[in-house]
C-alpha cells in the first residue's frame, strides 16, 4: 500500500471526514497529510502511530515505504515480499490470540 491508502485507511476506520482530522489525530500538520497524497513516503514514527492505530504490525507499514522508495526493482520486489509476510504474519498472530481466548474460555468453562 502507499500513504495515502494508509491515510484512507486511518479515515475510515476512525470515521473521520478531512485530512485535517486525521492530521490531529496523527499529531502532525496538514501538510504533512498532503505530502502524503501527494506520493511522498511517510516517515516510521507516522507509521508506527498509523499501525497502532489501524493495530497492524508496524513492519508492514514501514515495508511498504522502503519499496515505494526503491530504484532497483530487486530490492523493491523485497520490500514488497517483506510487506506481505508482515501482513500475515499479524493476521496468523491474531487468529492465534482468538483461538488461545476460546481454548481458555473452554477450559475455564469445563473446569467449573
Amino acid at each position: 500500500m502507499k500513504s495515502y491508502e494508509y491515510i484512507e485507511e486511518v479515515k475510515r476506520a476512525n470515521g473521520l471526514d478531512t485530512d485535517y482530522k486525521v492530521a490531529k489525530l496523527l499529531g502532525c500538520g496538514q501538510n504533512k497529510i498532503t505530502q502524503y497524497r501527494a506520493g511522498q513516503t511517510m516517515d516510521n514514527e507516522t507509521a508506527r502511530q498509523i499501525a497502532e492505530i489501524l493495530d497492524i504490525p508496524v513492519w508492514q507499514i514501514i515495508a511498504d515505504m522502503e519499496s515505494e522508495r526503491q530504484k532497483d526493482p530487486s530490492k523493491k520486489k523485497a520490500w514488497k515480499m517483506l510487506a506481505k509476510l508482515s501482513k500475515q504474519a499479524g493476521a496468523a498472530t491474531y487468529n492465534l490470540l482468538i483461538l488461545n481466548s476460546i481454548i481458555s474460555f473452554l477450559v475455564i468453562y469445563y473446569a467449573l
